[in-house]
């Protein structure tokens, strides 16, 4: 991944960091999306058969089949806006705009993956990527409360809220904060992790 030019500073611009971080957020969750999204398209498609025309539906999953290039999946996202499945392409958009170091691009896709996934189980991963997204930008402040609306949230599944927990510690240690580091390591036991999770963050301080 090349360097981080975007004035966060001596530590971060080495991008080890944002490396460490999202290889733990693509090994956990890549998967994961990819399975979900096959899954959504199939709700998507006997959910809404009874209420859609079978052409329109049609043209959906041929639209979804075809997409190659992120002017297709941006476009996708737009015309299919009211159904889960756009939120799961938007979702894969944001992934590669912040693999790309498009920050901007990554933080837009993933706000619109979060609006169309609103009361979706996906909705904490967009939150998680939004945040990612975020403090490439330098608003570190936002990224935090980004993590943190999802740490504490018991609704969301634990697998997101200890991914959540391991990028803001990653983040705190990096940004030298180490009380607030000191203190969401004391958290960690009261957030109901697996113990994988659990393993990688209290690591995280060992960690150059």
């Amino acid at each position: 991944m090349k360097n981080n030019d975007n004035g966060l500073g001596e530590a971060f611009q080495s991008a080890k960091l944002s490396d460490r971080t999202w290889l733990f957020f693509q090994k956990n969750f890549r998967a994961i999306l990819i399975i979900t999204a096959i899954m959504v398209a199939i709700a998507v498609m006997f959910c809404f058969q009874k209420l859609w025309s079978a052409h329109e539906i049609s043209n959906m999953v041929k639209a979804y089949a075809s997409l190659k290039t992120r002017e297709d999946k941006t476009r996708f996202t737009k015309k299919y806006k009211k159904y889960l499945l756009a939120g799961a392409v938007s979702l894969l958009l944001g992934d590669e705009y912040l693999e790309s170091l498009e920050y901007e691009s990554a933080k837009s896709a993933y706000k619109n993956a979060g609006t169309i996934l609103k009361h979706h189980l996906l909705f904490p991963r967009a939150v998680i990527g939004q945040a990612m997204a975020e403090y490439k930008l330098n608003n570190t402040v936002g990224a935090e409360k980004l993590l943190n609306s999802v740490i504490y949230n018991k609704k969301f599944d634990g697998a997101f809220r200890g991914n959540a927990t391991y990028v803001l510690a990653n983040i705190l240690k990096n940004e030298r904060k180490s009380e607030q580091l000191d203190s969401l390591l004391q958290d960690v036991n009261n957030i109901n992790l697996s113990q994988e999770f659990v393993d990688a963050i209290y690591k995280v301080p060992e960690e150059n």
